[in-house]
């Protein structure tokens, strides 16, 4: 019997900052996102926005990138703002297994009913992937980006 991965979630730390820098999207990618450094430099000098900066990990493994943050209490969404996996471990089927790991874990531990994310107009492969887990259009654009938006909840 094949044992399955383990897949966790864990905070951006000492022990595995570097492998997190190290990851890279395939390169017709890279114009879609941010690099982790870029994200990693937001989350810890922008402090407007409260950025969590995780690392995505099969077993000690990091594969993957996320950043949540952004919580608005009032109308109780927060920001899936960043999610990649390095391009050797895309096409495995994780990226879902991860995305699906972070709305569990986001409305576990964050006092929200959605979670608000956006993408290039011209990422129709996100798209595809973010409405395959349950994402909706919410027929507008980020103000600060232009991106389209998207909304998994309520």
């Amino acid at each position: 019997m094949t044992e399955q991965p383990q897949f966790r979630i864990t905070p951006v730390d000492g022990h595995n900052l570097w492998p997190v820098l190290k990851l890279k999207v395939a390169p017709e990618q890279t114009q879609f996102i941010e690099t982790n450094a870029q994200s990693l430099a937001e989350a810890g000098f922008d402090k407007r926005f409260d950025w969590h900066p995780y690392a995505l990990m099969v077993a000690d493994t990091v594969v993957g990138f996320a950043m949540v943050g952004a919580l608005n209490t009032e109308e109780r969404y927060i920001w899936l703002d960043r999610l990649m996996l390095d391009a050797q471990y895309q096409h495995h089927g994780w990226g879902g297994t991860f995305l699906e790991l972070l709305k569990a874990f986001i409305m576990t531990n964050w006092p929200v009913d959605t979670i608000v994310l956006s993408y290039e107009r011209e990422n129709t492969e996100a798209e595809r992937f973010y409405f395959h887990h349950g994402f909706r259009d919410l027929h507008r654009v980020d103000d600060n980006n232009g991106e389209k938006m998207a909304v998994f909840g309520k």
